[in-house]
């Protein structure tokens, strides 16, 4: 089954013999997933995170037994079943994933918990039927419709640094790269897979920034820096009426929040926990990253627009754009999940970046205000964080590192985190490493990827540092997995990259955080050999 999100706050630096039937078309996007259903796939996920994948097959083969019959549910079941030692029943789950639609062939070629089955009879059909599933899917809802096409050559991409970059796309786990350039589709690539909808993760971020900019262009919202007490009178008073949702949207609200996202999994109501929580911190006086403001944003995008947040986004972003197959996951309450929860095609988030660049306009009329852009990703939105825009993190291309302070370290001392990796990291405290490298370097002193979590709860609230030099060329919608969507203006580039976090490489690996310096060699010049003396 794929994670579920971690919501680490790495986002801010690294700026989831058989017959065959024929099967009907996958379900559109318009048809959201119950909340009943995506409470049971969380509640599994943290079965299965605990060691009781029996545990996380009984919660879902429960809901799919009440009604709530999924794509998801079947195709997380197929995992929980595979990882009880049931392979009998993990083949039929994935049967019943593939008649809901399933287009995800890479996935069942890659997925680890998939393994024991791939040499079973009649695997190789269900492969096929993904396959032909993701084709029909593409052709029905006008995937990455609308976009015209050009070589690299014409895009006056380096060909050499091209194939660089795809190698380590498939290397790092990729399930799909698509490139963009002067408007134009350069390519496609799916690693053995097809295009098929992907847990955005915390990327799914940069979309709801935009419902902010469309409502204020729009008039229902007069600025970033209305207080939320306009929308949440509870919160008129004290430091929560200080809180505005600039606040919200640069991570400085000072709402009490975890770094991982398992209190609020367990919630019902993900806007009323975010409510109800207290505001510990002077607003605008730190940055801490904070999934709950997140979310609460989505109860503002009702209260302002009188719709469901992911209903607005449909009406004023996805079809204007041309995309029409995603989905948004729901808490039980209803509400769509802030933090993270769209899956959409990487083509199609492709068009959204191409939109930002060309300055908030898509064939020829306008969708989002070009100010609003510009104070989305064109500077620091807050003076803690150089990268931190509206949602989104800002690029830079030269002298960006990250530090990891002594302050972190002894602070993960404090709380009980062990010694033996703490004595490795003091190895690299205090010095700055370049941003590409960080993430490798961090998870190699660590010794173990699945101590991360327990590193960033323990030295909360301690950051990372970050050192910029000169000004952004560009900004980005970042998510845990290596989501990745980057837009360019400086290179009239979008790239993006998204995985899907099926155990096929190590958590590390799948971060890919070489893929912006990467696409960047593709429209830089190379670095002049040295002159021989």
């Amino acid at each position: 089954m794929s994670r579920r999100a971690l919501f680490l706050p790495l986002c801010a630096l690294l700026a989831c013999a058989h017959s065959q039937p024929t099967s009907p078309p996958p379900t559109p996007a318009s048809v959201v997933i119950s909340p009943e259903a995506t409470a049971a796939m969380t509640r599994a996920w943290m079965a299965q995170n605990e060691g009781d994948a029996a545990k996380g097959h009984a919660e879902l083969r429960q809901v799919w037994d009440a009604g709530h019959q999924f794509e998801e549910v079947a195709r997380g079941a197929a995992d929980m079943a595979a990882a009880s030692g049931d392979t009998v029943m993990a083949m039929t789950w994935l049967e019943r994933a593939l008649d809901k639609g399933l287009s995800n062939p890479g996935g069942l070629l890659h997925a680890e918990a998939l393994a024991p089955l791939r040499t079973l009879p009649g695997y190789d059909a269900l492969v096929v039927r993904a396959r032909k599933n993701a084709l029909e899917a593409r052709r029905t809802w006008g995937v990455g419709a609308g976009l015209e096409r050009s070589s690299p050559k014409e895009a006056g991409l380096s060909e050499p640094a091209l194939e660089e970059l795809l190698k380590a796309a498939e290397k790092s786990g990729s399930a799909g790269l698509v490139l963009l350039r002067h408007g134009k589709l350069v390519g496609e690539w799916y690693f053995g897979g097809e295009t098929h909808r992907i847990e955005a993760m915390s990327a799914t971020k940069g979309m709801v920034a935009l419902a902010i900019g469309l409502l204020i262009d729009e008039g229902k919202i007069p600025s970033v820096d209305t207080p939320v007490s306009a929308f949440f009178p509870e919160w008129k008073d004290g430091l929560k009426g200080k809180v505005t949702l600039k606040h919200l949207l640069n991570h400085t609200s000072g709402l009490a929040a975890k770094r991982t996202a398992f209190d609020i999994y367990e919630s019902k109501d993900f806007v009323r926990y975010a409510l109800d929580s207290e505001v510990v911190d002077e607003p605008g006086s730190k940055h801490a990253y904070n999934n709950k403001a997140t979310n609460l944003i989505a109860g503002i995008v009702e209260r302002a627009s009188g719709e469901k947040m992911d209903v607005y986004l449909a009406r004023k972003l996805f079809t204007p754009l041309g995309i029409r197959d995603f989905r948004w996951d729901k808490d039980p309450s209803g509400n769509p999940v802030g933090m993270a929860g769209l899956q959409l095609h990487p083509v199609d988030f492709a068009k959204v970046g191409q939109m930002l660049l060309q300055g908030g306009t898509w064939q020829g009329k306008r969708i989002l205000s070009a100010s609003y852009i510009q104070a989305l990703g064109g500077a620091p939105s807050q003076p803690h964080t150089p990268t931190a825009g509206l949602l989104w993190w800002l690029i830079y291309e030269e002298g960006m590192s990250v530090t990891l302070g002594t302050d972190a370290l002894e602070q993960a001392r404090r709380n009980g985190f062990p010694e033996a990796p703490l004595a490795r990291l003091r190895e690299i405290a205090d010095r700055p490493i370049p941003q590409g490298a960080f993430f490798a370097t961090f998870v190699e002193k660590l010794g173990d990827a699945s101590l991360l979590t327990a590193f960033m709860e323990k030295s909360a609230p301690h950051n990372f540092k970050q050192h910029v030099e000169g000004p952004p060329s560009g900004f980005a919608a970042i998510g845990q997995g290596g989501q990745r969507v980057l837009v360019l203006p400086k290179y009239d580039l979008v790239a993006v990259r998204m995985s899907d976090s099926d155990g096929r490489v190590p958590e590390d690996v799948l971060e890919f955080s070489e893929f912006t310096g990467k696409v960047l060699g593709l429209v830089r010049p190379a670095p002049a050999a040295p002159t021989a003396r």
